[in-house]
C-alpha cells in the first residue's frame, strides 16, 4: 500500500478535525431542539460532558505532552510497547473513576449543576453514572491510542474516532428523545466511547498483545511527569467547569445558555489554532533545533501576532453572524426565540474574550516549547483563583459566569505573558498593543449591537452577509500581508499552479 503524502495526511487531518467539532454543534443542537432551555436540558449536558470533561482533566493533554517525545521516531514495536503500559494503566485508573462516578454521583451533579431541581438532578444523576462506568475507562485508553497515532503522524484516525464517538452521541439523543427515555442517553454514552475505542485499537494496537521484554506499567518518573503536565492542561478544563457550575445557579437552563454559546463562539477559534499550531510549531521548533534564538524569536512573535489578527476577524464576522447562526442550528422544536436570543447575548459576549483566548493558546504553546509548564500551572492556577474571586462577589445572575470566565483568561494571559517576557527577554510590545485594539474593537462593536440579537429576520440576514464579506477580505487580506498567512498562501498557489498544469 502506497503511503499517504504529508499534505495529505495533513489535509484529511484538518477535515476531520471539522468533521468532529461540527458534529459536536450538531448534538448539542440536537438536545437544544428536543429539550428547549430547560431543566432536562441541563441534566443531558451534564451527564453528556462528563466523561469527556473528566477524561481532560484526569487525563487530558499530558498523555500525548508525555508519551509523544517517547514514541516519535521510534520502532513500531517499541511503539506499541509504550502505548500498550500506558493503556494498561489507564484501563485500571479509570476503571476505578467509573465506578467512583456512579457511587458519587448525586455529589457530583450537585457540584456540577447546582441550579438543577430534584428530578432534573435525579435524571442527569442516573445518566452520567451509568454512561461513565464504560466512557471514562474507554476514553481513557482511546487517548492512548491517540498519542501513538500522533506520535506515529496518522492523526487522521485520531480524528476518525472523534466522528464516530460523536455520531454515536447523536444516535443516542435521537432514540432517547423518541422513545421518552433518559436512559437511552446512557447507552449512547457507552456506545460511542466504545465505537470510538474501537477505532483507534484497530489501527493503533494499545492492549491487548504482548511483547517481550516490555514494561508492564509506566515508571515512577513518568507518573511525575504526567502529574505535572495534567497541574497544566486541567486548569483550563476547570474553567469550563466552573464557569458552567456558576450559570447553572441562576436557574434552569442557564447552563444550556452558557454551553451552546461557548461551544459556537470558541469552535472556529480553536480549529484555526489546530491549524495554525501545527504550522507555527513547526517552523518554531526548527529555529530552536538549530540553535538560532533570534529567528525562534521572530517566528513566535509572529505566530502571536497572526493569532491575534484571525481572533479579530473571527471576533467580528462572529459577532454580526450569531444570530442567523443560532437560528440555524437552534431555531427548531422547543428552543424559542426569546431562547434564541439569550444563546446569541452569551456568544457576543465571550466573543469579546477571542483576543485574549487566542494570546493564551499561543502563550502556553510557546512556553511548552521551552518545557515551561511550572509557569503554565502559575498562570492557570492564578486565573483559576480569581475566577472563584470573581464568581463568589458576584450575584447570581445570568452574565456572572461570562465575567468571571472572562476574568480567569484575562488574568491568566497576563501572567502567562509576563513569564514568556522574562524567559524569552522580550514583551513583545507590538503585540501588546494588538491585543489591546483587537479587544477594544470587539468591545466596541459588542456595544454598538446592543448584546441582543436582530429582531427581524431580514436583518439577521444582512449582518451574516456582511460578516461574510469581512471574513472573505479579512482572509484574503491574511494570506496576503500576515507571515503566517504568506506561508498557508504560499502553499494554496503551489497546490492550483500543479492542479492547473496537469
Amino acid at each position: 500500500m502506497i503511503p499517504m503524502s504529508l499534505a495529505r495526511v495533513f489535509s484529511l487531518s484538518v477535515l476531520l478535525l471539522a468533521a468532529s467539532r461540527l458534529l459536536g454543534i450538531v448534538r448539542d443542537a440536537v438536545v437544544a431542539t428536543q429539550f428547549g432551555l430547560s431543566g432536562h436540558a441541563d441534566a443531558a449536558l451534564v451527564a453528556l460532558s462528563y466523561p469527556d470533561f473528566t477524561i481532560s482533566l484526569l487525563w487530558g493533554a499530558a498523555v500525548p505532552a508525555v508519551m509523544v517525545p517517547r514514541m516519535a521516531g521510534r520502532a513500531p514495536d517499541a511503539v506499541a510497547a509504550e502505548a500498550m503500559r500506558w493503556g494498561r494503566f489507564a484501563l485500571a485508573v479509570f476503571t476505578l473513576a467509573g465506578i467512583a462516578s456512579w457511587l458519587a454521583r448525586g455529589v457530583i451533579v450537585h457540584a456540577l449543576a447546582p441550579g438543577l431541581h430534584a428530578e432534573a438532578a435525579a435524571l442527569a444523576a442516573r445518566t452520567l453514572g451509568l454512561g461513565a462506568l464504560v466512557a471514562l475507562p474507554a476514553g481513557a485508553v482511546a487517548m492512548v491510542g491517540a498519542a501513538a497515532l500522533q506520535a506515529q503522524g496518522r492523526l487522521q484516525w485520531q480524528y476518525a474516532g472523534n466522528v464516530m464517538f460523536n455520531l454515536g452521541l447523536i444516535g443516542g439523543l435521537l432514540v432517547a428523545a423518541r422513545a421518552g427515555h433518559f436512559g437511552w442517553i446512557a447507552a449512547g454514552i457507552a456506545l460511542a466511547s466504545i465505537a470510538r475505542l474501537a477505532t483507534l485499537e484497530r489501527v493503533a494496537g494499545v492492549i491487548g498483545r504482548t511483547l517481550p521484554n516490555a514494561a508492564r506499567w509506566p515508571g515512577a518518573d513518568d507518573l511525575r511527569a504526567v502529574a505535572l503536565a495534567l497541574a497544566a492542561s486541567g486548569l483550563t478544563v476547570l474553567y469550563t467547569l466552573v464557569a458552567r457550575a456558576l450559570a447553572s445557579r441562576a436557574g434552569p437552563g442557564h447552563l444550556g445558555v452558557f454551553h451552546y454559546a461557548q461551544r459556537i463562539a470558541e469552535l472556529p477559534l480553536n480549529t484555526v489554532f489546530a491549524v495554525a499550531a501545527a504550522l507555527a510549531l513547526a517552523r518554531l521548533s526548527a529555529a530552536e533545533a538549530a540553535g538560532d534564538r533570534a529567528s525562534a524569536s521572530t517566528r513566535g512573535r509572529q505566530w502571536m501576532q497572526s493569532m491575534l489578527r484571525v481572533a479579530a476577524l473571527l471576533g467580528v464576522c462572529g459577532m454580526l453572524a450569531a444570530p442567523l447562526g443560532v437560528r440555524l442550528l437552534f431555531g427548531w422544536g422547543r428552543m424559542t426565540a426569546q431562547a434564541q436570543g439569550e444563546v446569541v447575548q452569551a456568544m457576543r459576549w465571550l466573543l469579546v474574550l477571542m483576543p485574549v483566548q487566542a494570546a493564551q493558546l499561543v502563550l502556553a504553546a510557546r512556553l511548552n516549547s521551552h518545557r515551561r509548564i511550572g509557569d503554565q500551572v502559575m498562570g492557570y492556577g492564578t486565573g483559576l483563583a480569581v475566577m472563584f474571586v470573581v464568581g463568589w462577589a458576584l450575584p447570581d445572575t445570568a452574565w456572572r459566569a461570562v465575567v468571571a470566565y472572562g476574568a480567569a483568561y484575562a488574568v491568566a494571559t497576563a501572567v502567562l505573558w509576563l513569564r514568556l517576557a522574562r524567559h524569552a527577554g522580550s514583551a513583545e510590545a507590538g503585540n501588546v498593543v494588538l491585543l489591546g485594539v483587537a479587544s477594544a474593537i470587539l468591545a466596541l462593536l459588542g456595544v454598538m449591537l446592543g448584546f441582543e440579537p436582530s429582531a427581524s429576520p431580514s436583518a439577521q440576514l444582512v449582518q451574516a452577509a456582511a460578516a461574510g464579506a469581512i471574513a472573505l477580505s479579512g482572509g484574503l487580506a491574511l494570506l496576503r500581508h500576515d507571515a503566517l498567512g504568506a506561508v498557508v498562501g504560499a502553499s494554496i498557489a503551489r497546490r492550483m499552479n500543479r492542479y492547473t498544469a496537469r
